[in-house]
């Protein structure tokens, strides 16, 4: 019997959080050197990252590279006015963090100063689980689909490229999407980069 949506995100949640730190870091370490070994990730100039919460894997290696590349990095703000979406702010090395309702630190700048997603070339995302079709399961909130439930109509929009970041664990068997949910392209974890075809 396949456990459902909410039992498999509170199982994955807990195997998250029990991971030990220098076991995280290394991890992290894997996982930015995978991702820097994409095209991808080579070509693309303005790339959004998150903070990691609840055991997610950390994107701090992935956002140093950023920085010494010359990329530029970005990281998700709870949009003021538009209901359950994400802009994205600009975000370097030592900026003022402040924590939005769920408690989850976000850059200070006024909206004027955020993007769009479509804006951006790369898309990191959390996540709790994903398949081997690059099905994703999210937290549950829904605001990574909301954000880009523009990208259903791919004929027209192109951007960003969604790549997923996970721990290896978090591969499960099939996830039935929902009508909303937006596949990745690709997912990075510690050990691989998988590509997806769409």
């Amino acid at each position: 019997m396949n456990p459902t949506r909410d039992t498999l995100r509170q199982l994955i949640r807990r195997q998250r959080r029990a991971l030990s730190a220098p076991r995280r870091r290394e991890a992290a370490a894997g996982l930015a050197r995978n991702l820097a070994a994409s095209p991808l990730f080579l070509r693309a100039r303005s790339v959004a990252c998150y903070l990691a919460s609840d055991g997610e894997m950390d994107l701090q290696p992935v956002m140093e590279r950023l920085w010494r590349m010359g990329k530029r990095c970005y990281l998700p703000v709870i949009h003021p006015l538009a209901g359950g979406q994400l802009r994205f702010a600009p975000f370097h090395r030592g900026d003022p963090l402040t924590r939005n309702r769920f408690g989850i630190p976000e850059p200070q700048y006024p909206l004027h100063h955020t993007v769009p997603a479509w804006a951006l070339d790369l898309l990191l995302l959390p996540m709790v689980a994903f398949d081997g079709s690059g099905n994703r399961l999210g937290m549950g909130g829904g605001y990574y689909d909301r954000t880009l439930a523009y990208l259903q109509q791919r004929g027209f929009w192109r951007t960003p490229s969604l790549v997923g970041a996970a721990f290896d664990f978090q591969e499960v068997g099939a996830l039935h999407p929902r009508p909303w949910d937006i596949p990745l392209g690709q997912v990075v974890t510690e050990s691989r980069l998988l590509r997806f075809h769409r």
